[in-house]
């Protein structure tokens, strides 16, 4: 963490900027006053005077005094950056780090200290106002030309070429402080470089890199992967299989069982109930047994429609039971694929659009089991 710095005054830091910009405007004023062997006129003066007031105003927008500032918060930047780490804290195993990006948020205080689309036009700002001021200079100067004498005109000229003289002062200062002001920019540019550096090295500790997020991302398809791989093991090994299959054998064998012992008693009834007809027949075709086997006749019909009727009654149980068989059957292999579905949908999560494609082909199998099945 950051450690609280010794508050120094960035005040010397605007004086050094402002040092020699203002020794040459005082210069200018001193020479308008003959005290220096320089002939500057008064809208000379009135153009540096704006010129270095506008400079004034950006000074604090430069690279070097922004250093200056930001140096002197550090137990503030400490505070506020371990606070944004926090907010999105991540943990990989037994280590927890932050996935915030200290680059990011180095940028936003720092352009919340100076503002950077100052400090960039400056570098043309002060020359364009140089340029103006010495084209202001060179119109406030502008002699009489409409004299008639020669002596006259001469006077005229010589007042033109003077203000010319002195305009060019302004473009000179504005360069001049072009100049100086891009000196101190890269100068407080390396400065403020070199502190945030220090800063993101020392806090890189709490923050997850990118090969590291990048390592944890392919460890963690690899255990999703075989997560998936034992799953699939767990539910299409050869022994749950051959239970299931083992399972609906049985079902089909109880309702083959049970269908057969039906048929077989209906067989058995219609046998029965064929024997007496024919013996019946065979009765009537002697003259002194017809009464007997007229009656015999009728109780034979009589027997045969009971037979009749059983083997109604005994087809429709064994249709109901055959029917509740095979239908107890289907939802069983309805229960038992739902559950392999259930079991797969718990991973689907872990796959991406092939995993889903699988689970798909699977359900697919199913319906396709299922009409193999009922056919």
């Amino acid at each position: 963490m950051l450690t609280p710095q010794e508050s120094s005054n960035c005040f010397p830091n605007f004086l050094v900027i402002l040092s020699v910009p203002l020794l040459v405007f005082i210069a200018a004023i001193v020479a308008y006053f003959g005290y220096l062997p320089l002939k500057v006129e008064i809208h000379t003066i009135v153009m540096l005077g704006v010129i270095f007031f506008i400079f004034i105003f950006f000074i604090k927008h430069n690279a070097n005094f922004a250093a200056c500032t930001f140096r002197n918060s550090f137990y503030d930047i400490g505070d506020k950056l371990q606070e944004y780490l926090n907010q999105n804290m991540f943990t990989i195993g037994e280590n927890k780090k932050s996935l915030s990006s200290i680059e990011d948020f180095l940028d936003e205080y720092t352009n919340s200290l100076r503002n950077d689309n100052f400090s960039t036009i400056a570098v043309t700002v002060f020359p364009m106002l140089g340029i103006l001021g010495t084209f202001i200079s060179i119109a406030i100067s502008m002699p009489d030309f409409s004299v008639q004498n020669t002596s006259a005109l001469d006077h005229e000229i010589t007042i033109l070429l003077s203000g010319v003289g002195t305009a060019f002062y302004a473009s000179i200062y504005g360069i001049f402080l072009s100049l100086w002001w891009l000196f101190f920019e890269k100068r407080g540019l390396s400065k403020l470089e070199n502190t945030l550096n220090y800063i993101k090295t020392l806090y890189s500790k709490y923050v997850w890199s990118k090969n590291e997020l990048d390592s944890y991302k392919y460890g963690s398809r690899q255990i999703e992967n075989q997560n998936l791989v034992n799953a699939l093991k767990d539910i299409f090994t050869a022994d749950s299989v051959k239970a299931l299959n083992e399972d609906y054998l049985n079902n089909f064998k109880d309702i083959v069982e049970a269908s057969s012992s039906s048929f077989a008693k209906i067989t058995n009834d219609m046998s029965l109930a064929s024997n007496t007809l024919s013996e019946t027949l065979d009765k009537v075709q002697y003259s002194s047994e017809a009464l007997y086997a007229t009656q015999n006749l009728d109780s034979t019909i009589k027997e045969f429609t009971k037979a009749t009727n059983s083997l109604d009654t005994t087809i429709s149980s064994v249709d109901n039971k055959l029917s509740k068989n095979v239908e107890s059957s289907f939802e069983k292999i309805d229960k038992e694929v739902a559950d392999i579905i259930v079991k797969l949908a718990d991973f689907a999560y872990l796959l991406d659009g092939n995993h889903e494609k699988i689970l798909h082909d699977l359900e697919e199998y199913h319906r396709e089991m299922l009409k193999q099945f009922k056919k």
